[in-house]
Parts: structure tokens; C-alpha cells; sequence
């Protein structure tokens, strides 16, 4: 009877203790992607990490690749909902001249339509404030999102590579995600859509209260077999 009860902990243990972490999505966009003048680009990523049932967080990483003889900063990103969300708090930004701004299928980036959230400075994706408040050739910012709603955690990076934007102001075709860029050498402004690259797949790592629950497993399974040890010698 021991033996079982001893098994079936252990194996309790390891369950609890084991779960899988976010996956990133990595996204690029440039002039061999939908582009209004080719002189904007970018890389970055999307990462989406479970909380609950009904929350998650959700981290977007970019950095403004644009050619230097170009100039101009990167001033917002546009994304869309996958459906669950209902509620969205940009918790941090390691840039503090950008806001989040949530209107469903109302962030205008024409050509690509429209979008339900925006993080860009000023909260206004077309504009707001001095283009030099985005971020410069060679920059990069992080901005970490808290999203609640029925479902919410079962969200992954590809859950928001499949939500597109709607019309109207759609003619540069529907996308799932697009920076918009000021303030170039030449005056101009740009917006560019995003194309999704590989992925990393998840890693299962336990969480802090988890991994104790694991290293007591351990200890368990050893006593256990110290156990079967000493009833063995005797």
C-alpha cells in the first residue's frame, strides 16, 4: 500500500510541477513585405503567456531596423483581438512615450485597415507628438500587455498571427499586425505589415511555487527508495 501511495504522489507532484510556458512568434516587416514606401523596417516578436484560464499577458518586442541613410522612428504598432479578449492594461513599456489605445476595428492603418488595439506614442497611431518620441534607427522597445477575458489563456502567439484587420482603408490587403513610421529624412511617414517567421517551440518550465512541489517529489522518491533499501538488508 505504500509503495502505490508513495507512486501516486510523486506522480502528482510532477504534474503540478511541470507547465508549459509561452511560445514566441517572431514577425519582421520591411520592403519585401506590404509597405507604403519601402522605407520603413523592423523585427520583433509576440509572446503570449498564460496566467489563469481567463488572463494572460501578452509581450511585444520590435526594433526599428530601418536603413540609417532613411532616418525615422518607429511610433506605433497595430495589432488585432482573437476574439476572448475583453479587457487590455499595457502594464510596462520600456519606452514610456507610448500608450496603449483599444478601439475595436477602429485603429485606423490604412492601407491595411483597421485594427483593435495600437501601442504608439500619444496613444494615436497615424500621429501625436514629435516624431523623435518613437523609436530611432536601431532602438527597441518592449511592451508587456495584460489581457483578461473567457478563454483568454489559451491565447499563443499564433492565436494573434491569425486575427486580421477589417476594412475600411484596406486596399494594401488585410494583416494581423503593422508599425507605423514618422519622421524620415525625406519628410515622409510609412506603415508597414508584418510576415510571421519560425517560432521556437514551447518550453516546459515550472513555475517557483511548482518547482518546490517538484523538489519535494524528489525527496519523496528518495525516501522511498531508502525505504525499499533498508527493508531489503533487513
Amino acid at each position: 500500500m505504500f509503495r502505490y501511495t508513495a507512486r501516486a504522489c510523486l506522480a502528482a507532484v510532477v504534474l503540478i510541477g511541470v507547465n508549459t510556458t509561452a511560445r514566441a512568434g517572431m514577425i519582421s516587416g520591411g520592403p519585401t513585405t506590404p509597405n507604403e514606401s519601402g522605407l520603413g523596417s523592423y523585427t520583433g516578436s509576440i509572446t503570449v503567456t498564460p496566467s489563469g484560464a481567463n488572463a494572460a499577458t501578452l509581450t511585444i518586442v520590435v526594433t526599428n531596423t530601418s536603413p540609417l541613410a532613411n532616418g525615422g522612428f518607429l511610433t506605433g504598432v497595430a495589432f488585432n483581438n482573437p476574439g476572448p479578449v475583453t479587457g487590455a492594461v499595457l502594464m510596462s513599456t520600456t519606452d514610456a512615450d507610448f500608450s496603449l489605445e483599444a478601439s475595436p476595428n477602429n485603429v485606423n492603418a490604412a492601407p491595411f485597415g483597421q485594427f483593435d488595439f495600437g501601442i504608439s506614442t500619444g496613444g494615436n497611431f497615424n500621429g501625436g507628438g514629435p516624431p523623435a518620441q518613437g523609436l530611432a534607427v536601431g532602438a527597441s522597445a518592449t511592451f508587456v500587455v495584460a489581457l483578461t477575458g473567457t478563454g483568454v489563456g489559451s491565447l499563443t502567439d499564433l492565436s494573434f498571427q491569425s486575427a486580421f484587420s477589417v476594412g475600411p482603408g484596406i486596399g494594401g490587403g488585410a494583416q494581423f499586425f503593422t508599425a507605423r513610421f514618422r519622421g524620415f529624412i525625406d519628410g515622409g511617414s510609412d506603415k508597414v505589415a508584418a510576415v510571421a517567421g519560425a517560432a521556437p517551440p514551447p518550453v516546459a518550465t515550472p513555475e517557483p511555487a511548482s518547482a518546490a512541489l517538484a523538489l519535494a517529489g524528489v525527496g519523496l522518491a528518495a525516501g522511498v527508495r531508502r525505504l525499499r533499501r533498508g527493508r531489503a538488508a533487513a
